[in-house]
């Protein structure tokens, strides 16, 4: 008896120390205030947006919010008055990929600095004469401009606690450690603020202080709403959970664990506080922080979790009402005041000292004091600084004042000096490594130099220097000079080859060497469009291109076939505001170029004995032809593309190259003689910048050289799965050896379809294609962004 009363004694004891541990409901009075606390998770944040459809669904009344990282931004939204079904389309319609990197749409770069944009692999700025690694992956320059159109109707209001629902959001101080809530300044920033995973995105300074992802100290934030006075609690936690002893056999993993640990054990305590508590770990457990690409699913997953908690929800939204606690959520409306003032600012605060740095910056973005500006006009101006590349991120806050808007500009400086990498590979040329440095200082020289060389098989490399005139970046001049050795392409010279293995000799391959230097003054009539004005100076030398075998069994004399200089003075017009460099869905790229020729100084080597065809092709002076004085030639290029869907768009082409002069026919009644560098080059699957030289199915690029061309082109781009778009092509043409193409019999017609990749190490591209003059078909591969 004495041993059944002890464990009776225990039973009990354990019954009411259990029911003890228990959370007891808090009680709800009209006087209640009700509390919403969101964790981080990264993309497994998204599932929050289940607990907001059931609040807004039931009309539960929410006093006071919390955020950390994903659960800041959607707490930060819905605070403003955003519901739950509003921040679920928002994420439907966000392009998470664009977001989630260090580029902005490419008709945002200024057309001074769009041949240099999203070319390279890696780049390094130099830091105290060395390489150096860059502070964080994403510097979030567009993520800041999607976050201030997304709070821009509160940029007004400097303390969250004035927003339609009191917002906190948490972030950790990355110098001096320690949690530091969010209560007061720019929304966009302190959620931008509360996002920066360190390492992944940059840090953010806000009143003097460097400041990281609330995650580090405080993920669910549920201390901190009851801090704010909510005695009521709704927590969502989409954070971390601690691996099996079998998952941290994984070294990554295992790194991951010791972060996690102190996370967990506070979620613990944190979620003892709560009244609802929607727990998403297990239901996102094949989830993981970076799967942007999952947001529906994860949304579903949210959804559905927040159902499995109804009758809670149902019972606090029924208890509310009772007392007569009101819901009126709705998005709070924008006061529209002028701007009044400018303030210019170093990313930490520090006010820019340098005059003519600031009235840069002033005349790029071109806003005026005492005028009402949207988010749009604002965006704007600001990627119009961004677009010149001199800054890593530029972004701005609003202060408020009783006769309007303070607008603080910021701007984080670029390394002044990087190297940049890249690979590349294609099937008609060879495989090569780019090396790049590039120094700008725009700030004091406002100029922009860099070289750039392709160490590999064919060797190229580029000299450039540009220098704005004027504090607008409008006028500037440029220097250039270009070196490439080639293997060339040019089908006409095989077929002036007339050697032959019959006759115990080779058919040899010609590199063609391509030596430019030019100088010119260039006008920006707009961000995406340059007039220019030069001198060009152009040496081109030809030349055989003979193995060691081959040499065995012939006796060519020498390698050397032909070489020609000449200068000429060009206009040209580049107007391009394609949204993207590789495989683009909207805009056009429109080229005018027009060049006048002169001072031709030519030579043929020991060719008209050994190759008389090919003399005769190579040579001004042959019975064929005769040499046009004051030779004037025109490009027109216009590439346009039109988007249908998320997934089609069409390309139109339109390429017209031809030739004027006054010289009269010569007695011979020949065709015009053109130097090699005067023609133009048809041939190549890939889209190319160059003006010069218009791509057609069927034919290797620069295959073609001819006199004159007019070629149209249509192209279907459908992207099949994300990065990876299907291109069915057909092009047509009429060339002629004549000045002009329009009275030509000679037509072509190609077609071909190509297979396109969006990957780290560049476009990558496999082409098949043919034309009505070879009758055979081409395949092309290329991988890796281009000299």
């Amino acid at each position: 008896m004495k041993k059944f009363l002890t464990a009776l004694l225990l039973s009990l004891f354990s019954f009411f120390y259990a029911q003890d541990s228990i959370k007891k409901p808090t009680p709800i009075t009209k006087d209640t205030k009700f509390g919403l606390a969101l964790s981080g998770g990264g993309a497994k944040g998204f599932a929050h947006i289940g607990i907001l459809k059931t609040i807004d669904s039931l009309g539960i009344k929410i006093d006071y919010i919390t955020g950390t990282s994903m659960g800041g931004i959607l707490g930060g939204l819905y605070g403003m008055g955003y519901n739950g079904e509003q921040l679920k389309e928002m994420v439907y319609g966000m392009n998470w990929r664009r977001i989630l990197s260090n580029k902005i749409p490419y008709n945002q770069i200024n057309i001074s600095e769009k041949d240099e944009y999203n070319k390279y692999i890696l780049e390094f700025p130099i830091i105290g004469g060395k390489p150096s690694l860059p502070d964080s992956y994403i510097e979030g320059q567009y993520m800041g401009e999607v976050l201030n159109n997304l709070t821009f109707p509160a940029k007004h209001i400097n303390d969250f606690s004035k927003l339609p629902i009191p917002v906190e959001l948490t972030s950790s101080d990355i110098v001096n450690g320690g949690l530091v809530m969010q209560k007061k300044g720019s929304l966009a920033l302190a959620i931008r603020s509360t996002l920066a995973i360190p390492a992944a995105f940059a840090p953010v300074y806000i009143d003097g202080r460097l400041l990281v992802d609330g995650g580090l100290d405080r993920n669910f934030p549920v201390q901190e709403v009851k801090d704010m006075g909510a005695e009521y609690v709704i927590g969502g936690y989409t954070g971390f959970r601690l691996f099996t002893k079998e998952e941290i056999k994984n070294p990554m993993k295992m790194i991951y664990q010791t972060h996690a640990f102190h996370s967990v054990q506070d979620f613990n305590e944190q979620k003892k506080m709560s009244d609802i508590m929607v727990d998403f770990v297990t239901p996102l457990n094949d989830i993981t922080t970076k799967d942007f690409r999952k947001y529906k699913e994860i949304i579903k997953i949210g959804e559905q979790e927040a159902k499995r908690h109804l009758p809670e929800f149902v019972a606090l939204a029924n208890e509310q009402k009772r007392l007569g606690i009101i819901y009126d959520h709705k998005l709070i409306e924008e006061v529209k005041k002028p701007t009044i003032q400018f303030t210019y600012n170093e990313d930490n605060g520090t006010p820019i000292s340098n005059p003519s740095e600031i009235q840069a910056i002033r005349s790029l973005m071109g806003l005026k004091e005492g005028v009402y500006y949207d988010a749009k006009t604002i965006n704007a101006a600001i990627d119009r600084v961004f677009g010149m590349k001199q800054y890593d991120r530029v972004y701005y806050t609003y202060t408020d004042s009783p006769d309007g808007l303070i607008m603080n500009i910021f701007v984080k400086r670029a390394a002044q000096s990087a190297v940049k990498l890249a690979l590349h590979y294609d099937n008609e040329q060879s495989v090569g490594i780019i090396l790049n440095y590039t120094y700008r200082d725009y700030a004091e020289g406002k100029f922009r130099a860099l070289a750039t060389v392709d160490i590999s098989e064919r060797f190229k490399a580029r000299l450039q220097f540009q220098k704005f005139l004027d504090t607008d970046y409008r006028w500037w001049v440029s220097l250039e000079g270009n070196i490439s050795f080639l293997k060339s392409n040019d089908l006409i010279l095989r077929f002036s080859d007339n050697h032959d293995a019959s006759n115990n000799l080779f058919f040899p391959n010609y590199i063609y060497r391509n030596i430019k230097a030019s100088t010119a003054i260039n006008y920006s009539v707009h961000p995406n469009a340059v007039a220019s004005f030069g001198l060009n100076f152009n040496a081109e030398k030809l030349n055989r291109s003979v193995d060691r075998i081959s040499q065995t069994f012939t006796d060519l004399y020498s390698r050397k076939v032909y070489y020609h200089t000449n200068l000429d003075l060009f206009f040209k017009f580049n107007q391009n505001n394609f949204n993207k460099r590789y495989y683009p869905t909207s805009g056009n790229n429109l080229q005018f170029i027009t060049k006048y020729y002169f001072g031709d100084q030519y030579g043929l080597y020991d060719l008209k004995q050994i190759q008389p065809e090919l003399y005769d092709y190579l040579n001004p002076g042959s019975e064929e032809y005769y040499k046009p004085k004051n030779l004037i030639s025109l490009t027109l290029n216009e590439n346009y593309i039109l988007p249908l869907s998320k997934r089609f768009a069409i390309k139109a082409n339109a390429f017209l190259g031809t030739s004027f002069s006054p010289q009269t026919l010569g007695p011979s009644d020949g065709a015009p003689y053109f130097f090699l560098n005067q023609k133009f080059n048809l041939g190549g699957s890939e889209y190319n910048f160059d003006g010069m030289s218009p791509e057609f199915n069927g034919f290797r690029q620069k295959e073609i050289p001819i006199n004159s061309v007019a070629k149209v082109g249509l192209e279907v781009q459908y992207r099949i799965y994300h990065k990876l778009y299907l291109t069915p092509s057909f092009h047509y043409a009429a060339v002629s050896d004549e000045l002009s193409p329009f009275k030509s019999n000679t037509k072509l017609i190609g077609y071909g379809l190509n297979l396109g990749y969006e990957s780290l190490l560049g476009p990558i591209n496999i082409n098949i294609s043919r034309n009505d003059v070879l009758n055979l078909w081409r395949a092309y591969f290329s991988i890796g962004f281009k000299f």
